[in-house]
């Protein structure tokens, strides 16, 4: 397959070559021949002279503007736009499935990865282990302006343009060096910084445009906000679980045959569940993680461009760029969902560890405490469904925190074209192209091998542990109980029943702890090749205008995993330290992740793609666009039109529509029979649990009919905009929700009656495992898959406005406002398994969180901006609306209202800039600087990520010198 790709580039080398030496020929027979008059393209279209107030809705942010923001870094450039219903960048850690440093966007809030991203009009491979693009690998300092399209693009650009177009172009004509420093002071944590340099060279014939930028992120940890680390009466969803250590056990009654009556550890946190829950011994792990992670992000960036002739131009562009997050805090260790065999346990009981009797962790406990587990001290203890390995005294792994992973993304992208103008037909222009990207992440999360802590239970740890004599000839115990704790390591409190001589040793953890660890390829390369003109056809307002073109498109993806995660090398619970296991269930050897297999996926599509700018009337143009994409196999091929019109009625009003369809095909991984494991709150367990996603052959292209309807005014230094939108989808792809099989089955969460034993419910039950009888509290793996989903359909209004008063106190005044109002936000009921699990419902104004995200009804931006002479001063208003916890009315609030309404959101940011000598530019801004905290939500971080930022009021200093 990859063999067919390199053809297609020698194909289109061969073309741009053969249609440069044939223009260069003319060039020279032609001494008179006119020059090429450059024309820009607005993204939206291939058409040569489409202007920017077209009759497509796009907004244009220069770099200049971005400046007088503060130069915001492209997170919350992206975050501020109030079509962006949500964008993840700060926090990622709870942002449903999203990787830590990873940036994205999500025009009406359909999605990221119905966003589609480009640099310079041209695409970017996805995120590896995601199905959208990076934002946080765009070189910043090379970027001179960005263009948001919130329209359907399917018939110009093809697959992933649903929800608009995100298009981040270089700066132009750009001549010296560029040097940029900036700190940002953040109250808790060392602060942000950055630098970046840039440099650029034009004369008549080529230019070029060098840049190299860095950016750090220090850490924030949660403790350094009070909305952060809240009580469990507060927030029982605050980093609270009831899968503790201290934790619960479980004891024999009839002498080691069996182990069923529960005792909680001496030093355990008792707190009932929500929704009267069952009691249990909660553990706060929030106060081990951070709000932001200590981040580096670099880019490197070149771009040449060189006229061959007179109208033929190369041009080549080279970007390096990647971050790392070399410790993303977490809990100290996850509770285990996975449980050794009765080969390694000794003992008939399943779904357990085994704890002997002479495990000197347990005899510590018992020496303080008599009355603890009566039984244990002949027949030992197993652990219980609620319990983890290491809670509140931290992992000495990692300086007595919670365990650190490791996310490193590196990506390299090179594109290269030329384009240029027939002499004849009119003057026909040409670009022909080629793109290839290629991305790489490592991740390696610690988690506990299964065989290797049931061992060390029994004192057979350690990696040089000889013989069967338990803690003797290099072998290790590990103690599972409070008397190993000396206190608790994020508040101080002490353990009264620490025994100094049992707490667990760095060799013993180094022992049990490995790396889940894999490295993920996305890898994209693109060809195309683009005609326009114009038509010797004139309805007396101009010639038409046309464009038409083909692009090869190929995707490759591949997964390689470590050998401990690779389910072909070591599929068991026991494979850590008995490679040649068998089992029926192959869930690896990990306690909490499952195992994953390697893999090699690609998929190639060609397009044809044709557009038609039609001017009808003086006062009237429309512009037809359509473009049939073939995917070939499975997912098959599709034909997507649209029509743009715009009417000038009057000097100052101008009206705007268009209408088509659009799709986006399912990516291969998501098609594949493969599987990928995410964390996801449980509340009817009291706690995160492992969800395993399957992929699904069966999988067909989402489809969606687009609609946008404007109106222009342009009063001169005034102008606005107000356009009507919609998005109907018909059968958009998504994963199911583990969430809604989890409620369908428990829906009184953990206390009341339940579907165990409705047959009705079996084959949805069957998506469950459980460590026991069926019980919420027994809850394991939930298994979802890959499917086209109930139909979607969005509408709102989008409102932008400017006014400009002249000569006020002796300089100028702007006052700007962007807005979104979402009228609907429809989803039609939903059944999985036969068994409806949702009702429609109407998502406007709702947080549904790992569901349809977070959709305000309102957002928006209001500015008002002072410039005289070298200063500028502007102060900006951020607003997003309040929103409804689609949990209200669950068993998550039955006791506890709070947190139902998210409050509105509403911050302020006032920055400087002035003009210094020696071509130094100074900015300074205050951002939140009314120290606004994240409105309350029911949520890990007790906050909203995708609508909230977690900072606070912070500081912002930006230096620019040009040389």
């Amino acid at each position: 397959m990859r063999s067919s790709h390199y053809l297609v580039t020698a194909s289109v080398l061969a073309v741009a070559t053969a249609l440069s030496a044939g223009h260069a020929a003319a060039q020279t027979s032609g001494a008179n021949a006119p020059a090429l008059v450059e024309e820009v393209i607005v993204t939206g279209s291939f058409i040569a002279g489409t202007p920017e107030d077209a009759a497509l809705p796009v907004n244009v942010i220069g770099a200049d503007d971005l400046q007088k923001q503060g130069s915001p870094s492209t997170v919350d450039l992206l975050k501020s736009i109030p079509a962006v219903q949500g964008a993840l960048g700060e926090s990622n850690q709870f942002g449903a499935g999203q990787t830590t440093g990873v940036g994205s966007a999500n025009l009406r809030g359909l999605g990221a990865a119905r966003t589609l991203v480009l640099f310079n009009g041209r695409r970017m491979a996805t995120s590896p282990g995601s199905i959208f693009v990076d934002t946080n690998l765009l070189p910043q300092a090379a970027v001179g302006r960005v263009e948001v399209l919130k329209d359907g693009a399917a018939a110009t650009y093809g697959s992933d343009a649903i929800g608009g177009v995100i298009n981040f172009i270089t700066r132009r004509n750009f001549n010296g060096l560029e040097l940029q420093g900036g700190y940002t002071y953040v109250d808790g944590s060392d602060g942000d910084y950055s630098a970046s340099l840039t440099y650029g060279f034009t004369n008549e014939r080529s230019s070029l445009l060098l840049s190299g930028g860095y950016r750090h992120r220090s850490e924030l940890p949660t403790v350094e906000r009070d909305f952060a680390v809240r009580s469990f009466a507060e927030n029982p969803q605050g980093g609270w679980s009831s899968f503790g250590n201290p934790g619960l056990y479980l004891q024999s009654a009839n002498g080691g045959i069996t182990y069923t009556s529960p005792i909680a550890d001496p030093a355990c946190n008792v707190i009932s569940g929500p929704g009267g829950g069952t009691a249990s011994c909660q553990f706060q792990y929030i106060g081990f993680n951070n709000l932001v992670e200590e981040e580096d992000y670099w880019q490197l960036y070149g771009e040449f461009n060189f006229d061959v002739t007179d109208t033929t131009t190369f041009h080549a562009e080279v970007l390096y760029a990647g971050h790392d997050v070399s410790g993303e805090k977490s809990s100290p260790s996850y509770p285990p969902n996975n449980f050794p065999s009765s080969a390694l346990t000794t003992k008939i009981q399943g779904n357990g560890y085994f704890i002997p009797a002479n495990n000197p962790g347990l005899q510590a406990l018992l020496a303080t405490n008599p009355g603890f587990a009566p039984s244990a001290a002949t027949a030992g203890l197993f652990t219980s469904v609620a319990w983890r390995p290491i809670g509140v005294d931290g992992n000495d792994l990692f300086g007595g925190g919670g365990k650190q992973d490791k996310r490193r993304f590196d990506a390299y992208r090179v594109s290269a074209g030329l384009k240029g103008e027939f002499e004849f037909g009119g003057g026909i222009g040409w670009d022909a192209s080629m793109t290839y990207m290629d991305n790489w992440s490592s991740i390696a999360t610690p988690d506990i091998l299964v065989g290797r802590l049931q061992l060390a239970l029994r004192g057979l740890g350690g990696a040089n542990c000889t013989g069967s004599t338990p803690g003797a000839n290099g072998c290790l115990w590990f103690n599972p109980f409070s008397s190993g704790t000396s206190g608790n390591a994020v508040d101080g409190r002490t353990n009264p029943n620490f025994v100094a001589g049992t707490a667990n040793s760095r060799e013993v953890l180094d022992y049990i702890f490995d790396e889940y660890a894999y490295d993920i390829r996305s890898q994209l390369y693109t060809a195309d090749v683009v005609f326009n003109g114009r038509l010797p056809i004139d309805f007396g307002a101009g010639q038409i205008g046309w464009a038409a073109g083909t692009q090869y498109r190929w995707s490759g993806l591949e997964r390689q995993n470590a050998d401990f995660t690779n389910i072909a090398v070591s599929p068991c619970a026991d494979s850590s330290v008995n490679p040649a296991a068998t089992c029926a269930a192959q869930n690896g050897p990990f306690t909490f992740f499952g195992a994953l297999p390697d893999y090699d996926l690609d998929q190639s599509v060609i397009s044809f793609f044709g557009e038609m700018a039609i001017p009808i009337t003086n006062s009237l143009n429309a512009t037809l666009a359509v473009r049939h994409e073939d995917y070939g196999g499975n997912v098959g091929s599709t034909t997507n039109p649209k029509i743009a019109l715009r009417y000038q009625a009057t000097d100052w009003l101008a009206f705007r529509a268009s209408a088509g369809s659009t799709f986006r095909a399912p990516p291969t991984t998501q098609i594949s029979p493969g599987s990928t494991t995410n964390l996801a709150f449980t509340t009817a367990a009291g706690g995160y649990r492992a969800y395993d996603t399957f992929g699904n052959p069966n999988l067909v292209p989402e489809e969606a009919i687009t609609l946008n309807l404007g109106a222009l005014f342009d009063f001169g230094d005034f102008r606005a905009s107000v356009d009507y939108w919609s998005f109907d989808f018909e059968g958009p792809i998504g994963n199911e929700s583990g969430s809604a099989i989890v409620n369908a089955i428990f829906p009184n969460g953990a206390a009341g009656a339940n579907n165990c034993a409705n047959p009705a419910f079996a084959t949805l039950l069957s998506r469950i495992s459980f460590t026991g009888a069926c019980s919420a509290a027994a809850i394991n793996r939930v298994r979802i898959n890959f499917v086209n989903g109930p139909d979607v359909k969005t509408s709102g209004l989008d409102f932008s406005a400017s006014y400009r008063a002249r000569d006020v106190l002796g300089g100028d005044m702007n006052f700007g406002a962007d807005l979104t109002y979402v009228i609907e936000y429809q989803v039609d009921a939903n059944t999985i398994e036969g068994v409806p699990v949702a009702a429609a419902r109407d998502y406007v104004g709702t947080m549904d969180y790992l569901g349809y995200g977070s959709q305000p009804q309102w957002k928006g931006t209001f500015f008002a901006e002072y410039t005289r002479d070298i200063h500028n001063v502007r102060a900006t208003l951020r607003y997003v609306d309040n929103m409804i916890d689609t949990r209200a009315n669950t068993a998550t609030f039955a006791t506890n209202q709070a947190g139902q309404k998210i409050d509105a959101f509403v911050t302020t940011d006032l920055a400087y800039r002035v003009f210094l000598p020696w071509d130094t530019t100074l900015s300074a801004s205050v951002i939140n600087m009314f120290d606004q905290d994240p409105s309350f939500a029911r949520l890990d971080l007790s906050y909203d990520p995708f609508t909230a930022n977690p900072y606070g009021r912070h500081f912002k200093l930006n230096v620019t010198k040009r040389f």
